[in-house]
């Protein structure tokens, strides 16, 4: 989601009652989204709004938030929540100023694809046993691939890669953990190949 701001800027003397600041306007509106459904402060099932990044000046301001939820109900009621707020901010301003949100669902949770098919995560579970791994069946809070592929038509479950703390500054992978990753993607191939020749 995208919010653009477009505010009045006037030399600061002279700006009573004339100045728009965007950026107290962008303020604004993060302060209205609820702080307790952040990513920082949620987990599992929990659904969040996430500021990914903020720029601007007092004429122009730009917010990029991700709402991510894993109930469809839940994730159109948040795209709502965040309209509520911005038309609130944005009430009785000028004219020549306004809050803009555009809005592009970019992933969908998963779920409502691959349930249709459980031979695909029954597979993925079979693979990791056989290569000695135990399945943990947990949510992924973010977007993936296999959300999109999904979506288009392959069903896919997310798998692990053997990496760590994703897009921190202290991500890393082993080697081991990509040695098993492979592993197990060769172990599904099989696995589905004589599926099919049943």
């Amino acid at each position: 989601m995208t919010i653009k701001i477009v505010g009045n800027n006037v030399h600061p003397g002279t700006a009573k009652g004339v100045m728009v600041n965007a950026l107290s306007l962008a303020a604004r509106i993060h302060a209205e989204v609820p702080a307790d459904e952040a990513p920082e402060t949620t987990e599992g099932y929990e659904g969040f709004y996430h500021l990914t990044s903020m720029k601007g000046s007092v004429d122009r301001a730009e917010m990029h938030y991700i709402i991510r939820d894993f109930d469809r109900k839940h994730f159109e009621a948040r795209k709502r929540k965040m309209m509520e707020i911005a038309k609130k901010v944005g009430k009785g301003l000028h004219p020549d100023c306004y809050i803009e949100l555009v809005i592009e669902d970019s992933y969908y949770n998963m779920h409502e694809q691959v349930i249709a098919h459980p031979h695909v995560v029954d597979i993925a579970r079979q693979a990791m046993v056989d290569c000695d791994i135990e399945p943990q069946m947990k949510p992924i809070r973010g977007g993936t691939d296999g959300a999109q592929l999904s979506f288009m038509g392959l069903p896919c479950p997310n798998l692990f890669t053997g990496g760590y703390n994703y897009h921190g500054k202290h991500e890393f992978v082993t080697l081991e953990g990509m040695e098993k990753a492979v592993q197990v993607i060769v172990r599904i191939a099989e696995l589905t190949a004589a599926r099919k020749g049943h």
